[in-house]
């Protein structure tokens, strides 16, 4: 279908003052924005999603930011700026220090995704119809997106919004198609700033602030090119707003190296694979089509091989077969601007696909870095579905379908908890934190403020009791005793605990490590005494503080366990 004013406008009230069905698009635009606002509330208020490490890292430094520290990284990830624990310091200070207001964080952040969604869909196909029906989309996602929009990982939100806006500003830059340089400066020069933020906050960002900055790139381009010295000006000033966007990135870079935090960007820290490129890129392959993809259409959660909503499965997986058969026959039908957008999004996709394929990312099939694909799938579904010759009745049924799926299936796996809905991949880390007041209970009781765990125990145990309780991940996890020190993400920790006169164990789901800490402790000659809560072994009450580079024999020490 070509795009010429599907809907009528008003000549006094255009945009989101347009009716539709009698009601004006912003009130729309509202409804469904409350929509997804009261869908993350139903399952904060059921305690849905566990308190991980990742996210009490989080916290932790919001906590120190509001103490003065400056991190310009995720503790531990060079990666992965601190913008989401700026924002969250933000609302430390209003509400006070507690997991809730990590969250509220994500929940708006998300909110401005669903607003934003809807504007770029109009501005896709000149269509308030498919924006709205694509931001519903967005707003009672799959259990996937709304897990990963809800708990902090540390910038995943923040990748999807600034992705949105560069969507909305380069289309807008479209728009404007005679000569205006106050205009084209202004917008160029924020599309540069928003990728660059989105550059320092997650890298992930730029599969969709990337192909966006390229089109833009390209207008410029034909509006200026015969006057070539102001077409350099705005190249000039693209990489200036862009550095100033992305200053912490490479102020860190100027002392680490940004050699370094390139590696880091393309995956370095996940690099753990062995032989050769082609076997590497076939198994992300792989990945992607039978386990990543489940995920991102709601098949199954992201971090278990279970199916969902078994009844409805056969007909959301035809539905969406459909949806990517019609398409490009659809797209053909597309002029110009219209068809140029879509190229934007579509590329977007595929630099995502090209990034988990050819780089370390490609071992992580969850769920998580396929999170910016939420945007373009809801979209494209939403274009197919307004655009497809059936009745509205018909319609209505395949939009309910997909939105029943979605909701039924993030139902389902919560009600499983635990694990609940959980970023955690490996079930040895599906520990219970119903029963972490009573664990530091105990330990405050019985004076063990310091001692050593793993990672999943170490930052919960730290945020929630105001890092008062430092247990340092010094412990593997794995049950073959893998470790690697790039858990230990504040080395303040372990050198508290280093210089106290005593120390504690905690150790979950690992009954070979608690053999092994037993033969230690007999081993060195030391008494010790033990408690079981929850998922928590704690072993308490040792006649002298003990350190891990003292159980190296136990351990079968793995390069990295026991180092001071």
């Amino acid at each position: 279908m070509r795009y010429n004013n599907l809907m009528k406008r008003s000549v006094k009230h255009p945009g989101v003052f347009e009716s539709l069905n009698n009601v004006p698009v912003w009130g729309w635009i509202l409804l469904i924005a409350l929509i997804g606002v009261g869908w993350k509330c139903l399952f904060l208020i059921t305690r849905a999603f566990p308190f991980n490490s990742d996210e009490a890292i989080t916290g932790l430094m919001a906590r120190h930011i509001l103490q003065g520290e400056r991190p310009i990284f995720f503790y531990g990830q060079a990666y992965m700026g601190s913008l989401d624990a700026f924002l969250s310091a933000g609302l430390f200070a209003l509400l006070g220090e507690s997991i809730l207001p990590i969250r509220i964080v994500q929940t708006i952040l998300y909110t401005c995704t669903i607003i934003t969604t809807a504007f770029i869909g109009r501005k896709l196909t000149d269509d308030w119809k498919v924006g709205l029906l694509g931001s519903l989309f967005v707003a009672i996602p799959t259990v996937n997106v709304t897990l990963y929009t809800t708990v902090s990982l540390g910038g995943y939100g923040e990748a999807l919004l600034f992705a949105n806006l560069a969507f909305l500003i380069v289309f807008y830059m479209a728009d404007c198609g005679r000569l205006d340089i106050t205009k084209d400066i202004v917008l160029f020069g924020l599309l540069a700033f928003v990728t660059g933020v989105g550059f320092w906050a997650f890298g992930i960002s730029l599969s969709g602030t990337l192909p966006a900055s390229i089109y833009g790139l390209i207008l410029i381009w034909r509006r200026w090119r015969k006057k070539r010295a102001i077409f350099a000006g705005f190249l000039i000033a693209f990489l200036v707003f862009f550095i100033i966007g992305s200053f912490p990135w490479w102020l860190a870079g100027l002392n680490a190296g940004i050699g370094i935090q390139l590696r880091e960007l393309a995956g370095s820290a996940v690099s753990i694979e062995k032989g050769n490129w082609i076997l590497r890129t076939g198994s992300h392959l792989f990945n992607f089509i039978f386990l990543g993809l489940p995920a991102v259409f709601g098949f199954r959660p992201p971090w278990e091989i279970r199916w969902l909503v078994l009844p409805l499965l056969p007909f959301v997986l035809f539905g969406w077969g459909l949806v990517f058969w019609r398409f490009p026959s659809e797209f053909k039908k597309v002029n110009q601007p219209y068809r140029e957008r879509w190229l934007v999004l579509l590329g977007s996709m595929l630099l995502l696909a090209a990034g988990f394929l050819f780089t370390s990312f490609g071992l992580d099939p969850s769920g998580r870095y396929f999170l910016p694909l939420v945007v373009p799938f809801s979209l494209i579904a939403a274009h197919i579905i307004i655009s497809a010759p059936i009745s509205s009745s018909i319609r209505s049924i395949v939009i309910i379908l997909l939105l029943s799926f979605h909701g039924i299936g993030t139902v389902q796996a919560a009600m499983k908890n635990p694990p609940g809905i959980t970023t955690q991949f490996d079930p040895v880390s599906w520990i219970d934190h119903q029963y972490d007041q009573e664990l530091m209970v105990f330990l405050r009781e019985n004076d063990e403020g310091y001692g050593y765990s793993n990672y999943w125990v170490a930052y919960p145990l730290a945020f929630q009791s105001g890092e008062e309780l430092i247990f340092p991940p010094r412990l593997p996890y794995h049950t073959d005793f893998r470790y690697t020190t790039r858990d230990d993400r504040i080395p303040a920790y372990t050198l508290r605990v280093e210089n106290s006169s005593k120390t504690a164990y905690i150790t979950t789901f690992n009954p070979d490590l608690d053999t092994a800490l037993r033969s230690g402790f007999e081993r060195l000659d030391v008494t010790w005494q033990e408690k079981v809560i929850g998922d928590y072994h704690i072993y308490f009450d040792l006649s002298r503080p003990v350190h891990p580079s003292e159980l190296n024999p136990e351990l079968q020490q793995q390069p990295g366990i026991g180092d001071p």
